[in-house]
């Protein structure tokens, strides 16, 4: 086995673990919306915690991993790098911008209840923002994969949106119960 195989691994192991902590948190953040009680949500806010520490060094994993192949095969000047730094950038924008802040409003209003508990577990943007992120980065797997011009990668990051916010559409027009 050669040293690029080892890191072509590692790299294409560090994004499925990136999946596999979407998938969790989009579990988590599923059933929290269908929490009926502040012991049910505390439950499932423990599991919606654990997608961060699995995504964040996972990340850093393929980021890491994909730096060093990329300068390997010289692929820093193909146009798909630059654009899977810029959605990287995006995804990374998207979860501290809505998951940190409303995740950390649903933990602050469990202890209360109620009504403070139940306006927080509404929020359709928790379910967006992971749909989001888990296509743009699908997309990114998409640019790698196809090795494309600069251009064509912000399409398919773009695309990537596209079909996040379309698979969100069911979110965003269901009433609330």
């Amino acid at each position: 086995m050669t040293l690029y195989a080892l890191i072509l691994f590692v790299h294409l192991a560090g994004a499925v673990t990136l999946f596999l902590a979407f998938g969790l948190e989009w579990a988590a953040i599923s059933f929290l919306r269908k929490a009926n009680s502040p012991e049910e949500a505390q439950t499932w806010l423990r599991l919606g915690r654990l997608a961060p520490l699995i995504n964040g060094p996972a990340l850093l994993v393929v980021i890491l991993s994909g730096g060093y192949l990329a300068s390997l095969i010289g692929a820093f000047k193909q146009g798909w790098i630059p654009a899977s730094f810029i959605g990287i950038a995006v995804v990374a924008a998207l979860g501290g911008a809505i998951n940190a802040p409303k995740m950390r409003a649903i933990r602050l209003a469990i202890p209360q209840g109620g009504d403070a508990l139940s306006a927080a577990l509404r929020t359709k943007l928790l379910p967006v923002s992971v749909c989001l992120r888990t296509f743009l980065t699908l997309s990114i797997v998409f640019m790698m994969a196809a090795k494309l011009p600069f251009r064509p990668s912000v399409l398919a990051l773009v695309a990537g949106l596209g079909v996040g916010l379309l698979a969100s559409v069911p979110t965003l027009t269901r009433k609330p119960a």
